[in-house]
């Protein structure tokens, strides 16, 4: 066992490292984005039952304004700041595609951070046996 390959598979296990890392940060960012569609989809769901009822809006800052119900649309974006004018049911319609998009590319991520997991561990397993055996080798060479 020389030195070289043993940096070359703690350099690998640092690649890695910061591989799973990204994956786990986009991983959260999708479930994120999943938990807030489930919210936007179930105020949409209750919006549409109202009739003449008054709602307060949040607009920041923790202030709140009243607005009377009156037509069943909105504004929804689709990507790349484009808005367009939709009814509510396709907005929640709409919703529900892009959540389930999420979801599979949620799926996928989480099989591709598994495999990153198990191929993390069986090089860390290997660069720890190649420690010792480069310690070992070491031992040796500086006792007679």
């Amino acid at each position: 066992m020389n030195e070289d390959e043993l940096q070359k598979g703690i350099a690998t296990l640092e690649l890695l490292k910061v591989q799973l890392e990204n994956l786990q940060k986009q991983i959260d960012a999708i479930q994120l984005s999943i938990q807030e569609i489930i919210r936007a989809v179930e105020t949409l769901k209750g919006y549409t039952k109202m009739e003449n009822d008054e709602i307060l809006v949040p607009i920041g800052a923790g202030v709140f304004i009243s607005a009377k119900i009156g037509e069943k649309k909105g504004i929804m974006s689709i990507g790349n700041n484009i808005f367009v004018d939709l009814p509510l049911e396709k907005m929640i319609e709409s919703l529900k595609e892009r959540r389930k998009k999420y979801e599979e590319l949620l799926s996928k991520l989480t099989i591709d951070m598994k495999k990153l997991q198990e191929n993390y561990a069986v090089l860390s397993d290997k660069v720890e046996k190649d420690y010792q055996k480069y310690l070992e080798e070491m031992k040796n060479v500086q006792s007679p």
